[in-house]
């Protein structure tokens, strides 16, 4: 019965550890940490003596919380225990949150714990006998079977002061509930291209969602007070499914190619948007609060006339406001709380938030072509090229972007364009830097999606067959592609092709030294 697992307490954001080299399977050393929390005072005792360790008083008495068959506590650490070889299970009694989790899943809340045997029938036995989780959801994750009551479990939002608001209420607002197709004035009809970036956005956070490693953190996300107690790992996640909308869809160059992002209250990510990380948006005065934190943001970074957005973010659900700024007045429109996860049980990937922030991503970015320059790395690998005093944005004949001088007059863009469409990402950087019409050619085909060498075109108006098993179209999808003018299907999120081209799509989140990636295979 040589099981290992941890008993793990949090407390102030700090790991306290005891390995158990033997019988860490639910029925003993799990019902052991369960008994041990249903005592009398157990939360209030358990944070004392937490406490008086983190505070270094002698009267410490670490021993009172062991779990019998494990031996001493680790030293106390920052990092959150994992799973491993090694380590079968792991049970942890958050008390900052007061919860308990089981295997990084939060299951019980700790003043709603089961009786020893409802926590036993969680679980069931495989063929081998081992104890499993008797359920999934629709990623592969381990979830709850019974779960508290949703009034016992569910985060009272936090409190909003009236100065929160100050911004809010001060200024003209010209609706609160207004349809992204509005705030934009677009077509309320996705076009093939949005279709396409939607498709693909859906694919991105559905690998999140079927990763265990970064699903572990997003069910954590809900027991989240405000936006302050979002860890690293978490705000990471969240900032990366924001920004993977914006950023240009250009894959395969490596997840080091795309910026970095640090953690600050606003990111700009692009001249006219910035984003911020919230939390309980589906809450009207979270929700207003968090509008104010945007047009705060704005009106202090930018002072130029003209269209500006911001992005409240929660994971769970996300908000799209709209400032207009002129001369001398200001006004702001925004929608109202969009779901931006799928259910973790959902049929579909598609959520309003998701369709949301890939049209807003889609927009023209008159910085396109230079954040791809940047991204591609063109500039490091042409820089053995180039000659000493020249500059990889020099066009043709050393003028800068201006085309040399001809007889015949210049060929209209659309023409270029064409020519655009049979390059391929690097090509079309050196294409864009012959002159202006070139570079607006080689933009407008670059706001493709590009796979490697494979620029993504059409979403199939009917769901492949071999995506109908199961839930496999939650975190995978088919396009149709082209590569030098040539047809063929691109898959991501599956190797399901077996006779075609195999690679990885690497996208820029790290957690706990784990890169989120998504296997791809292509077939002409």
């Amino acid at each position: 019965m040589g099981t290992r697992g941890h008993y793990v307490l949090r407390y102030r954001n700090i790991y306290f550890a005891q390995y158990h080299n033997l019988d860490s399977y639910p029925r003993w050393l799990g019902v052991r940490v369960l008994q041990s929390m249903r005592q009398p005072n157990a939360i209030k005792i358990h944070r004392q003596v937490l406490g008086e360790i983190l505070d270094g008083l002698k009267s410490a008495s670490p021993s009172l919380l062991l779990i019998e068959g494990g031996g001493d506590f680790n030293p106390p650490s920052r990092f959150r225990p994992k799973l491993d070889d090694w380590i079968s299970w792991i049970y942890e009694i958050d008390l900052d949150r007061n919860i308990f989790h089981i295997n990084g899943v939060p299951f019980f809340s700790l003043k709603c714990l089961p009786e020893d045997e409802d926590f036993i029938q969680y679980m069931s036995k495989d063929d081998d006998g081992c104890m499993q989780y008797i359920s999934e959801d629709h990623y592969g994750n381990v979830v709850r079977a019974l779960p508290c009551p949703p009034e016992q479990e569910k985060l009272t939002p936090p409190i909003v002061d009236d100065s929160d608001l100050a911004s809010y209420q001060s200024l003209m607002c010209m609706g609160s509930h207004v349809a992204l197709s509005d705030l934009l004035a677009i077509s309320d009809i996705l076009s093939r291209d949005e279709l396409v970036r939607v498709s693909l956005l859906e694919v991105m956070i559905g690998r999140c969602m079927v990763s265990s490693v970064f699903s572990e953190e997003i069910y954590g996300l809900e027991f989240a007070f405000d936006h302050n107690q979002l860890t690293d790992d978490q705000w990471s996640i969240a900032c990366f499914m924001v920004n993977i909308a914006f950023v240009p869809q250009i894959y395969g160059y490596g997840p080091g190619c795309f910026p970095e992002l640090k953690r600050k209250e606003f990111t700009w990510i692009r001249e006219d948007t910035v984003i911020c990380i919230a939390t309980h948006l589906d809450d009207e005065r979270c929700l207003q609060a968090s509008v104010s934190r945007l047009i705060n943001a704005i009106t202090e970074q930018k002072d130029n006339p003209g269209d500006y957005f911001g992005i409240a973010f929660s994971v769970y659900h996300c908000a799209v406001v709209k400032v207009v700024k002129d001369a001398h007045t200001m006004s702001f429109s925004h929608t109202n709380a969009l779901q931006f996860l799928p259910s973790f049980f959902a049929d579909s990937p598609s959520t309003p938030g998701i369709t949301a922030l890939a049209r807003l991503g889609y927009r023209n970015d008159p910085t396109l072509f230079e954040r791809v320059v940047k991204l591609c790395g063109y500039n490091r690998l042409m820089s053995m090229r180039i000659q000493p005093g020249e500059s990889p944005h020099q066009g043709a004949n050393g003028g800068d972007d201006v085309p040399p001088n001809t007889i015949c007059p210049p060929l209209p863009v659309e023409l270029w364009e064409e020519i655009a469409l049979h390059l391929e990402p690097l090509d079309l950087i050196a294409f864009g830097l012959v002159s202006t019409l070139c570079r607006e050619a080689a933009s407008m085909v670059l706001r493709y999606p590009h796979l490697y060498d494979y620029r993504l075109v059409d979403v199939p108006k009917k769901k492949p067959e071999y995506l109908q098993d199961q839930h496999l179209s939650l975190h995978t999808a088919s396009f149709s592609a082209v590569r030098d003018g040539v047809p063929a299907t691109a898959l991501v999120g599956s190797l399901q092709f077996e006779h075609g081209s195999s690679m990885h799509l690497y996208a820029p989140l790290r957690v706990t030294n784990f890169v989120l990636r998504a296997p791809c295979s292509v077939i002409f």
